[in-house]
This record gives structure tokens, sequence and C-alpha cells, in this order.
């Protein structure tokens, strides 16, 4: 926090500069919290206009700040406004006072110019966190120093994980004399081995259930004693709420809650909220506990990790771990059955070919990945069947393979260089595109792509949500076939049309076709027989002619 101090007495009737800072916090949520209530406690509601501009790398990071002012201020702290979308945003500048805002260069450049943001009120500029913008590519550099040229009398607040020479360039350009605020506790010691640090464990969830892990991990981990950091009373009360609903009491000696300080042994420290010194992890480890375990959110992990050179492992909550175990005995157990009753010759037999390229154990995984492909397309089938006789009974019928109904080709750029099969086309189709197995229709690969017939009804759903899809480890492109002809015969370009035969002749397109640029057959087509009644057939060429039964000849 800011000493008094550290701020600029100003007049209240105008926008004043503050003094310049540079802070070094880690990235996460709870950094957050470090440096920005100081600036927005300057914050004048009096004044109006937007006094605060917040620069962020991505939508995310704005709407973690935003997020963190509520949650520590609550419903009377001065908000943040997270531009996600300039156009979003500027309905909102539209229709009331923005006291503080919060985006990437990109998107507060495009309210600038779109004259909806006005940076002539705005006392302070934050740079959360500057090294992430400088290292997001020139284009969002040139937008940060096109922004801060805009801001010529705001006062500068960098915040940076750590101060590299290009950070140190941008604040020699935009923070002279910037004052460098220390981390807190910043002598503690941040080697993880001078203070016996044990590996630290963490959960990953998402930011709004972390009382729900809180209360499986208790579960999961059941510790004879605990300590539960909590950072802000908000948080502390969370967790005490969620200790009640669990059966335990405010004043219950095995499981403590604390805002800061471990005090006495205790078998595991929970952190509520990813901890942001290294002096958090020394007061957690002065207990000599014997887990260590942060609830954090995904992007919170790197930043866990350096602080605690890279001593972390991630742990599984047992929930989701157990369902996946009891299933997978599920199916141990029926192979169980399968070998207590005999293995069949004639699958040893055919499986023992391919024992000289693989082992019997890759062999069995290989063929349980079968069975189980073949299982979820029975069940998708199931379901369509189940949903009613006309949500599933026609259309399935109508694409089936073999049936009358109408089926639709379409093109996927994958192929047997790949290492595709049938089977892996399958089932991408039915898991991916949500579809039947049974409503697939022939498959025809090729080298470097594949026609898949499917379902004239499922065909846009399958383009759809298969497309883009991750197939063999390659990222497949699905479109319909006849929009892929169209697409070659544009790239093609007029006159080009091919003599009869070749792929033209394969598929038909020799029949009724008029002369390609008005050329005439080639004497002696078809040894000197007259063409009558040959308009219909595909050009032959100068092959031999078989001698075919009457019957076959055309008829007038």
């Amino acid at each position: 926090m800011l000493e008094s101090e550290d701020v600029e007495e100003r007049p209240a009737t105008q926008a004043g500069r503050a003094q310049n800072l540079v802070y070094t916090l880690p990235h996460t949520t709870e950094s957050i919290a470090e440096f920005l209530p100081p600036v927005l406690s300057r914050v004048d509601p009096a004044l109006g206009g937007t006094q605060v501009v917040v620069v962020t790398r991505a939508a995310e990071t704005s709407l973690a700040i935003s997020e963190t002012v509520l949650r520590i201020g609550g419903a009377a702290a001065i908000e943040v406004v997270p531009v996600t979308s300039a156009s979003r945003a500027a309905r909102i500048f539209k229709s009331r006072p923005v006291l503080a805002v919060a985006g990437s260069a990109e998107e507060l450049g495009a309210l600038v110019r779109a004259s909806v943001l006005k940076l002539d009120t705005v006392r302070t500029v934050v740079l959360a966190w500057v090294d992430d913008i400088l290292d997001n590519g020139p284009e969002a550099v040139a937008a940060l120093e096109a922004l801060l040229a805009e801001l010529g009398d705001a006062g500068r607040v960098i915040v940076t994980r750590k101060v590299t020479p290009d950070v140190e360039g941008l604040i020699e350009r935009y923070a002279r004399r910037a004052r460098r605020v220390p981390a807190p506790d910043v002598e503690v010691p941040q080697s993880p081995e001078d203070y016996q640090l044990p590996h630290v464990k963490y959960v990953t969830v998402a930011g709004t259930a972390r009382a729900d892990s809180l209360r499986r991990l208790l579960d999961d981990l059941d510790p004879p004693s605990a300590t539960i950091v909590a950072r802000g009373d908000a948080a502390a009360r969370q967790v005490r709420d969620t200790l009640r609903t669990l059966g335990y009491r405010d004043d219950e000696s095995a499981i403590r809650v604390t805002q800061g300080e471990v005090e006495g042994e205790t078998h595991a420290v929970i952190f509520y909220h990813p901890p942001v010194t290294p002096a958090e992890l020394q007061r957690a480890a002065r207990g000599k506990p014997v887990e260590i375990v942060v609830i954090t959110q995904p992007s919170e992990v790197a930043p866990l990790r350096e602080l605690a050179s890279g001593r972390l492992l991630p742990i599984n909550l047992k929930g989701p771990e157990r369902r996946a175990q009891n299933r997978d005995e599920a199916v141990r157990q029926e192979l169980r059955a399968v070998l207590a009753r005999g293995v069949p010759p004639r699958e040893i037999i055919f499986l023992e070919p391919l024992l000289e390229q693989f082992d019997a154990v890759e062999l069995a995984a290989a063929a349980l990945q079968l069975l189980e492909r073949e299982r979820a397309q029975r069940r998708h089938a199931a379901e369509a069947a189940a949903s009613g006789s006309t949500a599933a009974g026609p259309r399935a019928a109508a694409a089936a393979p073999g049936s009358s109904g109408e089926m639709t080709r379409l093109f996927m750029t994958i192929g047997t260089r790949d290492g595709i099969k049938t089977g892996d086309l399958v089932g991408a189709i039915a898991g991916e595109g949500g579809i039947p197995g049974d409503h697939v229709g022939k498959i025809d690969l090729r080298e470097s792509h594949s026609l898949v017939e499917v379902a004239a009804g499922d065909a846009a759903s399958v383009i759809a949500r298969v497309n883009g899809a991750m197939i063999r480890g390659r990222r497949v492109v699905v479109r319909g076939e006849r929009d892929r002809e169209d697409r070659d015969r544009a790239s093609a370009g007029t006159g080009r049309d091919r003599p009869g035969g070749g792929r033209d002749r394969a598929s038909g397109g020799g029949r009724d076709r008029p002369a390609s640029g008005g050329r005439e057959r080639p004497a002696g087509a078809g040894r000197g027989r007259p063409p009558a009644g040959r308009d219909d057939r595909p050009d032959r060429g100068a092959r031999p002619e078989r001698s075919r039964p009457p019957g076959n000849r055309d008829r007038s």
C-alpha cells in the first residue's frame, strides 16, 4: 500500500499528476490488491470523466482486474469497466460516466479514435503487466506507445513480473524518476531450500468455484489438522461459511482460518488464493506441514511455479478421478471374464503377425480403443433412437449405408499418409459431430485427403463441428465435396476442360458435354464406327473395342 506522502496534493478541480511508481509483482489476481486500491482511492467522482486507465495485455487480465476490485471493495467500490470489445464498451461510455477503465492498448486506442474515451481527465495510467504487453508483439507495443503519447500529464504506475532491459527502456522513456515500490517482505530469502519448503501442490479451479473446491479438498485430504490461509475479510468469510456447512465450528482447533500467519504445527496449509510473495510460503513452512496446497486458477499456475522455484506438483481431486477409475475397473472386469472363459484360437492367430511389430500390451490397448469407440457409436445411436421416432427413426433409416436415403459426400484434408484409418474418421464424426456411427456411409481414403458420405441432413452439423478438430494429431478441414469441386474449377479457370478420359471420364463428366473449345472428335475415334448412339456413353479414345452382346447396344 502507498503511504499518504506518496500522493501529491492537487486541486480538487483539476486532474493533477501522480508520482510515477514501479511495482515488481507476480502475475496473479491477488497481486492486483497490492497496486490498484491506492490508485482508485484517489478517484474523485465529483470531477466526472475517466480518471484511471489500466492497460493490460488481453481481455482476461482486464476481467480479472474488474472482478478483484468488486471482490475487495464490494458494490461501493469504484468500478473498473473491462473493455473486452470496443463497440460494447462504447455503449457503456455513452450511457453513463466511467471513472476507471481497463483494456488492451488496441481496444483503448479504438475508443480514443472514436472520441468515446476522453484522455484529458485521466490522472493515472496503470500498465499491468508491462512485460507481458511488451512480449505481445510489435503491434501491441506500437499501440501502447501511441496511447502513452496521448496521456502526457497522467502519472504512471508500472507493474511487471521482472525488470528486463525492455522494461527499463520503457520506464526511462515514459516514467522517468519513478519510485520503485519493493515487494512486501523482500528481505525474506526466496530460495525454497533456505526455509525447507516442501513441494507445493495445487488444484486448478474456476475463479467462482473456490469454495466448492475447498470442500472437496478437505474431503479428499482428510487432514487431522489444517490451517487455511485466506486473503482479505471477504475470502475469510467464504472459508468460514464453507467450514460451517461441513460441520466445523468457528472455534474449531483442528481447522483454523488465518489471513496471514500460520501459528504452531499443522498437518496441512491450504492457500485459498495463491500466495503473492515468497514470505507467504515461508510463513506456511514454519509449522513444518506435511502438505502445502494452493487453490489456483489455470492462469496463475505459471507465476506460482516461479514463486516456488519449480517445486510444484498438481493433484487431482478424487471425485472425477474415482469415477474414471471405476469405469476403467469395469472394463478390466470384462477382460478378466473373457480370459477366464478362454480366448478363441482364431483371435490369437489373427493377431500373431502384428507381434512382429508391436508389443502385446500395445495390441491390447489398440483393441480396447476400438471397443470404446464402437461403444460410443452405439451409445449415440441409442440416444438418438430414444429421442423419438420423428427425430431419429426416419433420419437414421434414410442415412443408413446401403439405403435409398440421400447422402452427401464430404471432403476432409487427411489421408493415408497421415496414418488415418476408416475407424478414426467414423469415431471422429460420431464423437465430434454428434451423430450415430450408422449415419456414416462410404469412406474413400486417399493419400492426402478422404471422401466421406454422411446423411444429407447431418452434413451441415458435421462440417460445423468436425471442421478444425484434431484427428491423429492433425487439424482437419472439412467441407462439402461440391464446394471443393467449385473451388477447384474456380482456381483452374475457364477453357481448361480436359478431353474425355481421366477423372472427368471416371466421374461421368464426359457425358452430354459440349465439345471443349470447338474441338472435333479425333479422326478414327471408335475405330471408324459412326458416332450415332454413342453420345450417352463415355468416350473410350483409341482403346480396342470389346465385343458386346446385342442387348448391350443402345436401342432406338
